[in-house]
């Protein structure tokens, strides 16, 4: 099997000489330095239903006719040359890479990417975000344990999507928010009396809501605007709004080093908006709101700067999910997409949008198939804001629309199957990215558990009733709008106000 081009086959075959698909250059198709080639901007989709859409009709006369795609072709092309180097190279199915898409040779795409047959992401739930505190970065985070928590005007709300159990925390001046890799933990940004504050909570089902020591953080009289967890969960990076990045070092039983054991770093001259680690904690990016990205080395709570990256505008990144040498910068305006190759120091490939109709609002990595899912919003007041989901620079897998207002902040769950975007019209939608509903399978366990769960309360009552009460006094059962969700708003999904 070939895993990718080789010199010694032939570049066309047949009597009439049909190219091959890898005799396209990629450098010709795109160049850093100069302008792509094409003339035909393929992020402008045309207002026609399903235009961007990949028919894979293949596939589909395949399942019709029973084929055993292992074994079975409707059509291949074979050809004297190629079946006799092939079979000097003991090959058993040699044009296999050929016929399959395009996009599973990994040649053919800007990053390495496991795009989905065909865009079957759909709206499972949509949340009602009242009075959420949007003018913060760092608002909303889904943990690994698959709470969601997100800050309101005066108090912390952490919810399971797909439950009715929620719980309440009172947060009048947290400005930021982000969970540990382990899910346990939550640390809270707060500023009162003109002090930055740091509180790490305990999220565990046991002892949810206990606190450790409120440490107060240096510089004094400015905001941190963003935070972060390394890949560890041993230390907390706090960006600032006047610029400054400190490392703080977080022990095990929710507690803070003195403020002498900070490392302070002050590269930066503007608020911090955006602070993520590569996959492998390897390096680390901070981006601010005059359009600096700074890209450093992660050394055990030390830092190294690598490179600047200038924007005339905000700069929004992701790192690839399994790649960590690769991250994808944003700039919102004008548009300019780029893949940026840290050891090498450059750009992979970029698009730039030819309009100046839109704005790229922020961005993020599928984990899972390493699509690239960008949301724009567009100077037309009467436009929709849209959610593109990127397998290339030049590949469209699926465009998805919902919000009233811009995209702010995309969350994803912990498995990678679903994806939440929060936006300026306070609410929050998720998607099920890839068509299969976990919902249905909670209910289907839910209904295993029920009986399980009904006797062994009547058994067990009067030895653990003393104890759920106080726990219990912190979850809210919220059923509101769940009768009138087909009712009064004629949808086929769940709509809960988070109040």
């Amino acid at each position: 099997q070939i895993q990718k081009p080789v010199e010694f086959l032939p570049n066309s075959y047949g009597d009439r000489f049909i190219p091959r698909r890898y005799a396209l250059s990629r450098a010709s198709r795109f160049k850093a330095e100069s302008k792509p080639e094409r003339q035909i901007d393929p992020m402008v989709m045309k207002e026609m239903s399903g235009y961007w859409r990949t028919h894979h009709y293949s596939s589909v006369l395949k399942n019709v006719f029973g084929l055993v795609s292992t074994s079975d072709k409707i059509l291949t092309f074979n050809d004297t040359n190629t079946r006799q180097v092939c079979s000097q190279l003991s090959m058993k199915r040699p044009l296999e890479w050929v016929v399959r898409p395009t996009y599973s040779n990994l040649q053919k795409l800007d990053w390495s990417c496991h795009p989905r047959s065909k865009p079957i992401a759909f709206i499972e739930a949509v949340h009602d975000l009242p009075n959420i505190k949007t003018y913060y970065h760092k608002i909303i985070d889904w943990s690994v344990a698959g709470q969601i928590a997100a800050i309101f005007s005066k108090k912390l709300v952490i919810w399971t999507p797909n439950t009715d159990v929620i719980i309440g925390l009172r947060a009048q001046y947290t400005t930021s928010i982000a969970f540990n890799p382990a899910g346990d933990r939550l640390a809270m940004a707060i500023f009162m009396m003109n002090r930055p504050w740091l509180d790490i909570v305990n999220v565990e089902s046991n002892s949810i809501g206990s606190h450790g020591a409120l440490k107060m953080l240096d510089p004094v009289e400015h905001p941190v605007s963003c935070l972060t967890w390394d890949g560890s969960g041993q230390y907390v990076v706090c960006g600032f709004g006047n610029g400054q990045i400190s490392i703080i070092a977080a022990q095990a039983k929710n507690q803070c080093k003195n403020t002498r054991d900070n490392v302070n770093y002050c590269i930066h001259k503007a608020l911090i908006i955006a602070i993520k680690f590569s996959c492998g904690s390897k390096y680390m990016a901070s981006a601010d709101d005059l359009g600096q990205l700074y890209i450093w080395y992660w050394n055990g709570g030390h830092l190294t700067p690598i490179t600047c990256w200038t924007s005339s505008m905000c700069a929004f990144f992701d790192w690839h999910p399994w790649c960590e040498d690769e991250i994808v910068i944003a700039d919102s305006e004008p548009i300019m997409i780029a893949l940026y190759h840290v050891p090498s120091r450059e750009v992979v490939s970029y698009y730039r949008r030819q309009d100046c109709d839109c704005i790229v609002t922020t961005l993020s990595f599928n984990k899972i198939s390493g699509e690239l899912v960008v949301c724009y919003s567009f100077t037309d007041i009467n436009k929709q804001p849209e959610i593109l989901v990127l397998a290339s620079m030049d590949r469209v897998v699926d465009v998805m629309r919902n919000h009233d207002d811009v995209i702010v902040h995309l969350l994803w769950s912990p498995d990678g199957k679903q994806l939440a975007s929060v936006g300026y019209d306070e609410t929050l939608t998720i998607w099920n990215f890839f068509g299969i509903s976990p919902t249905n399978e909670c209910k289907r366990r839910k209904l295993q558990c029920e009986p399980m769960a009904s006797n062994s309360s009547s058994r067990g009552a009067s030895v653990v009733g003393g104890f759920g009460g106080g726990r219990d006094a912190l979850r809210i059962h919220y059923n509101r709008n769940k009768e009138a969700t087909y009712r009064d708003l004629a949808s086929s999904f769940l709509f809960k106000a988070m109040r």
